[in-house]
């Protein structure tokens, strides 16, 4: 049986969720600087000890796991101290906001045999499963582009958050490659299989409401020769949208930016090579964020994608193997978007992505 302690309970509410309905686990703890909202929630979820500072869940030796979802400019330090403590670590993206604190946390997992997995709940996501196979398998030939987009409006993430939440404070604000980015470019290059080692992105110059930036693209370079766009924005005024294309020399699939909601279906869209009749692009109706085969009862805000990414780190500890976002994994994720993030901050240029 592992113990779990949630260490932020904003985004760590889903995890507690997810957690609390599987098996051979429990809950033991939450943590947040918010101790009202910390006592609020393990009374709630009858989780019995409530903490309201890392250091203090970290001591506590019931503790055999910790997930880590606090503000973004915390997720490497905290990742660092929990490893450092003997716990093993499924964060919340990014995985860290400098390339040093990535070094440090894979070689804490690598030197422990602790596990680390960085959560990014989009790998799970129904709709995307069959198109990863495909792709893997090469079916639609050598690649050689792909997108990923992030796109949120920010008046649905703070329009009822203090002027000081983390994500606008001028000290401390969310990036946009940062932030939404992971989920954009972590799924882009599991389904692609790539490496990326050249980055080079734009800022939007139009500030947003809160000062801050709000829209960002990037084009990277992968091992493979192919070539990738990134676009993170939380300014459009459009429905949320996670999307995805990739194109292949004998086939392309591309995802709908229409997009429904969490537990109702979605499209695909396909076109092949082997399909020379074919005038338009052939559209596939998939389950979008749940898994069919999961039961509904283990649906979160985002399908089962919270569950499973649960069952997965779950499965990881106890079989002490890699967990599927291990450090390196990871790193590979969160590097280029950190160069490329160098790059927009400095107005253009290419930045050469070193390698973990």
């Amino acid at each position: 049986m592992h113990t779990i302690a949630i260490v932020g309970l904003g985004q760590g509410l889903s995890h507690l969720q997810a957690f609390q309905m599987l098996p051979d686990c429990r809950v033991v703890a939450v943590c947040d600087v918010d101790a009202p909202l910390a006592t609020k929630i393990a009374q709630r979820y009858e989780v019995p000890t409530v903490y309201t500072d890392i250091e203090a869940v970290l001591a506590d030796r019931s503790v055999d796991a910790v997930v880590i979802a606090t503000p973004d400019h915390l997720h490497g330090q905290h990742a660092i101290m929990a490893l450092t403590a003997g716990k093993h670590v499924l964060s919340e993206i990014p995985m860290a906001l400098t390339i040093d604190e990535c070094q440090r946390i894979i070689a804490l997992s690598e030197r422990t045999g602790l596990t680390y997995q960085m959560g990014n709940q989009v790998r799970y996501a129904a709709c995307l499963h069959d198109i990863h196979g495909l792709l893997r398998a090469g079916d639609l030939g050598p690649l050689f582009y792909g997108e990923g987009e992030y796109l949120h409006d920010y008046h649905d993430i703070v329009d009822e958050r203090p002027a000081d939440h983390w994500r606008i404070d001028p000290a401390t604000p969310q990036t946009t490659l940062l932030g939404g980015g992971p989920h954009a470019l972590d799924t882009l290059r599991w389904l692609m299989g790539v490496r990326f080692v050249e980055a080079q992105a734009y800022h939007v110059s139009i500030p947003s409401a809160w000062h801050t930036t709000h829209t960002t693209v990037a084009i990277l370079k992968a091992d493979t020769g192919a070539v990738s766009k990134i676009t993170v924005s939380y300014g459009m005024q459009r429905p949320y949208c996670l999307y995805y294309s990739v194109y292949g020399s004998d086939g392309s699939f591309e995802r709908s930016r229409d997009q429904s909601s969490p537990m109702a279906e979605t499209t695909n869209y396909y076109s092949h090579r082997k399909l020379s009749g074919a005038r338009r692009l052939i559209p596939a109706t998939v389950p979008n964020w749940y898994n069919p085969r999961m039961p509904r009862t283990m649906m979160l805000g985002h399908g089962t994608m919270e569950v499973e990414q649960a069952q997965r780190f779950l499965l990881a500890i106890q079989q002490h193997r890699l967990a599927d976002i291990h450090a390196r994994e990871a790193a590979d994720s969160i590097v280029p978007l950190i160069c490329a993030l160098q790059s927009a901050d400095q107005g253009g240029g290419v930045v050469a992505i070193p390698r973990m």
